[in-house]
Formats: structure tokens, sequence, C-alpha cells
């Protein structure tokens, strides 16, 4: 019987994830996770796994430090300067990464990134290039500059390395919180889902993986199923870190059909709700992705109620007059 590259990673991705743990553990947080009492109708629990605590307010640190860390470990005949394209916290991942290393890096975002983000960037020793044309300008950009051969280009999602790092979120979560029946995660390129389901998966192999993205950029949803996905610019939804196009022949794809056991797509206010629940019950600023995970527990309570659920809080960076306006709608 033949083994697709899928199925691979997914058996094996949990060691290559243990050596992303070993490798990045000592500049990254082991974030918390807290109870959400105020979700509890049956007899099941739910946890907030709060990556939005992360060192740069963001999940993204993790996959980036650890392909920068690989990069900075290698031959000195291989390429010794990093290009990423991010909406902001992959960058702003790069940028710690860099910071670290020693690797210099170049980071591409589009112009239309969170200005909170690009303030913390702009905190960084890395060439910053703001270009117009949503986070697919961005990309397209970056992967020009990383023609040259002492350059590699760094994805946000397509790539092992950053995967393995994103993993890192499942191992933690699951000696915090053993015994969880299902887990909820922010969907973009899919490099979140595919690195923390690929871990699940492999020690919990009946717990469900349930991915969530915003209706107004649920393009990996769209892939999947068969459907055509127009060429995206500036895409408008709260949940600007997980909008945009997904690379072509992105090794997330698959990993994301094997891995996701059943999708949510939320409407603009679904997210809105999830934000003013996070900062309400638990005092937690998460921009729109980082909120996704609640938005489709709220959604989708009735049936989970009876189980113990953890909800990946992602991230956090949004810029404050921004938020406020957010949770003063209504």
């Amino acid at each position: 019987m033949t083994t697709s590259v899928s199925e691979t990673h997914i058996f094996v991705g949990h060691d290559l994830i243990r050596q992303a743990h070993a490798r990045i553990r000592p500049f990254v947080r082991e974030t918390g996770v807290e109870r959400a009492p105020l979700l509890e109708s049956g007899d099941g629990a739910v946890w907030l796994k709060l990556e939005l605590q992360q060192v740069t307010g963001s999940f993204k640190v993790r996959g980036a430090l650890n392909a920068m860390s690989a990069v900075a470990e290698g031959p000195s005949d291989r390429a010794r300067r990093v290009v990423a394209s991010s909406a902001g916290n992959h960058a702003l991942g790069i940028a710690f990464g860099s910071q670290v290393s020693g690797v210099p890096a170049t980071v591409f975002v589009p112009d239309t990134v969170d200005p909170s983000r690009r303030r913390a960037l702009e905190g960084y020793p890395v060439e910053l290039k703001i270009v117009p044309g949503g986070y697919g300008g961005a990309e397209a950009a970056a992967l020009s500059a990383a023609r040259e051969p002492s350059v590699r280009f760094i994805s946000p999602y397509n790539d092992p390395l950053v995967i393995a790092g994103q993993g890192t979120v499942g191992l933690e979560l699951l000696q915090q919180v053993p015994d969880i029946d299902a887990v909820i995660i922010a969907v973009g390129g899919g490099g979140l889902l595919a690195g923390i389901g690929s871990y699940v998966r492999a020690m919990r192999p009946d717990a469900e993986i349930i991915a969530v993205s915003p209706a107004r950029s649920a393009v990996m949803c769209d892939r999947l199923a068969g459907r055509t996905v127009p060429c995206l610019g500036n895409v408008q939804t709260l949940s600007d870190s997980t909008a945009g196009d997904i690379q072509e022949g992105s090794i997330t794809v698959d990993l994301c059909r094997a891995l996701i056991d059943r999708w949510v797509v939320l409407a603009e206010e679904e997210i809105v709700a999830a934000m003013k629940y996070l900062f309400y019950e638990h005092r937690l600023v998460a921009e729109g992705a980082g909120a996704l995970a609640v938005g489709a527990y709220l959604r989708e309570r009735d049936g989970l109620k009876d189980r113990n659920c953890a909800l990946v809080v992602c991230g956090g960076n949004i810029e404050p007059e921004r938020f406020l306006g957010v949770i003063g709608r209504g």
C-alpha cells in the first residue's frame, strides 16, 4: 500500500514537532490554558489555549523561529538570508527569529497591514517592505526577491518546518489538557491546523478537528470543496490574519483535506460576538482571527456541550482604536 505525502506528515509529524519544540522552547512562551465555564452547558469542559499571550502576540512566531533556526544551523554554503510575506503576524515571527538567530531578513507586508503590527515590525532589525495588492501582492513580491540562490523564502504556511513549529501548540495543549475530545482551529493558509492537527491526530486519533474561517475569505474551505476560488485582493474581514490566497501546490491543502473533520464558516457579526465574549468575560484582547475558534464554538455549542473542547485563541495583534470600535458595536 502506498502512503501519500499528507499521510506521511500526519504519522511522522509528531516527531518533527517534538524536534521543533526542543529547538524553540528557550525563546518562546508555553502559553496558558484557561477554563471558559460560561461557554459550558453540559458535561464537557471548554478550554482556551491562549496563543495571544505569545512573545509576538501570535502563534506565528513558533513556525517562523523553527524555520529561521534551521537556516542558522545549516551549512555555510546554503541560504544565509531570509525573505517572507505576511499579513503581519508571520512577519513579526520572522523578525523575532532574525533577532534570535542572527539571520538577516526582509519581510513583505501589504499596505493594509494592521497599524499595531507595522509599528511592532519597525522596532526589529529587519528590512520592511510595504507593498500594494493585499496579501497576494506581498507574497508575489517576496517570491520574486527569493529567486537569488543565497536567499530562502519562508512561507507562513507552505513549509514543513513552519508547520512543525505551529504543531508545538498541539504538543503543549495535550500536556496541559490530555483528555481533549475536540479542538477548534482557525484556518487561513492551513499551517496552524496542519501542525496542531497532525500532532493531535497522532496522539488522540478519536479527537475531532474542527476548522473555522471567515465567510469573506474561506479559501481553504472552498478549495477542499472543489469550489472555484477567485483571485483575492484586499479582503475586508475582521479576520485579516486568515485572509488571502493560498500558494499553488501548498502542502497544507492535502494535510487539511486529511485532517479536518468539519468546517465552520463565520459571518462578520459572529466574529464580533466572539471578540466581545473574550473581552468582557476573560479580559482578553483578541484580533479577529484569534476569536474565530470561540465564534465556532458559540455556533456549534449544542453539539459539543458534552465534550471536552479546546479553542485555540491564536492571536491578539489589533490596533486599539479598531478593537474598541468592534467591541463597542451594538
